[in-house]
């Protein structure tokens, strides 16, 4: 990306970089975090802003979510020195009730998955504002094309196998509308699809292959949310990017992770009266969707491979178990600094 930032002037693009992936990158990588900090230098590069923790906070009073979105923003003008524009929540969640919310902490606009349930038939490929507040911009994934790169790109069954970056500039080209969302997960570019199947290759070639159609240019997101909408749209019930019904149960869709979410919402009461930040982490690290999309066990076909893929357990009881242990070891701390010491 640095290098296609050097030889392609048009070239820009957008990032979501945890407060948890900074802390780690801090400690195991910084060569990561000074690169990180150099294509923000070039003014091409915006980062988005999101919960600290990447973590299920929407789903909490109002307080904690600005309290995560504020610890975020605060992280990224200590290391990067910029204020994000555009708000991302964890796993793309969005509704009329997180619109307003980010019309309160004052954001330009939003990322949301461009879905067919809120799009009535409309395009994703337009600029839309919020129905429930107007100011905040909508800019949404075109979620066809950006799974042909994020889950389809090394699937030798696909009819479309191999994906050449002018095969998809092409397609790009070809596709109606002004603003074209294209957003993938980190774990695309080597991880979910391996450096030998072609995917860095095809991420190096890109840019060039866009230039070559002149009807084609890029944008930040911060560049985007600037303009005015096509139309206003409504999400009354939260959606998401995960699986086919792009709702909350990839995290909340069994008695496992309810049952998990609300002990952990519980423990958060206490967490709170106890007032010590070290337990206050920790409480929102457990927060993390990533713990909730591990006792998945509802879904079949694509959706079930896709949850199976990604996590580290044997099985989602396994998840559920070993959270819960983790649980009830931070209740017990909790109960410690919450008990007064004896007088002897």
């Amino acid at each position: 990306m640095r290098r296609s930032i050097d030889h392609f002037p048009e070239f820009r693009f957008s990032l979501s970089l945890t407060g948890t992936f900074v802390e780690q990158a801090e400690q195991a990588a910084p060569d990561v975090l000074e690169l990180l900090r150099d294509l923000v230098r070039t003014g091409r590069v915006s980062l988005v802003g999101e919960t600290y923790y990447h973590s299920l906070a929407f789903l909490l009073p109002p307080t904690e979510l600005h309290d995560e979105v504020d610890l975020h923003r605060r992280m990224l003008r200590t290391r990067f020195g910029v204020k994000p524009k555009v708000l991302r929540m964890t796993e793309l969640a969005y509704s009329d009730d997180l619109a307003r919310f980010a019309e309160s902490e004052r954001f330009a606009g939003m990322l949301a998955e461009g879905w067919e349930g809120i799009l009535g038939g409309r395009s994703p490929n337009h600029r839309y504002c919020s129905a429930s507040a107007p100011t905040v911009m909508l800019l949404l994934r075109n979620y066809p094309l950006s799974d042909d790169v994020g889950f389809r790109f090394s699937a030798r069954g696909w009819n479309e196998y191999p994906l050449l970056s002018e095969k998809y500039a092409h397609w790009l080209a070809s596709s109606p509308g002004e603003l074209l969302g294209l957003f993938m997960d980190f774990e695309t570019f080597g991880e979910h699809h391996k450096a030998d199947t072609g995917i860095l290759d095809f991420l190096s070639a890109l840019p060039g292959s866009v230039a070559a159609h002149r009807e084609l240019s890029w944008a930040t997101v911060d560049e985007a949310v600037d303009g005015p909408p096509v139309d206003a749209l409504s999400a009354p019930v939260t959606i998401s990017w995960a699986d086919q019904q792009r709702d909350l149960g990839a995290w909340l869709g069994n008695d496992l992770q309810r049952s998990a979410f609300e002990a952990a919402k519980k423990l958060g009461t206490l967490v709170t009266r106890a007032g010590d930040p070290e337990l206050l982490t920790t409480w929102r690290k457990l927060l993390t969707s990533d713990h909730f999309y591990y006792m998945y066990v509802s879904g079949h076909g694509a959706d079930q491979g896709v949850h199976q893929y990604f996590s580290s357990y044997g099985s989602p009881y396994d998840a559920y178990a070993n959270y819960m242990n983790a649980l009830t070891d931070l209740r017990q701390r909790v109960a410690r600094r919450l008990t007064p010491a004896a007088v002897t």
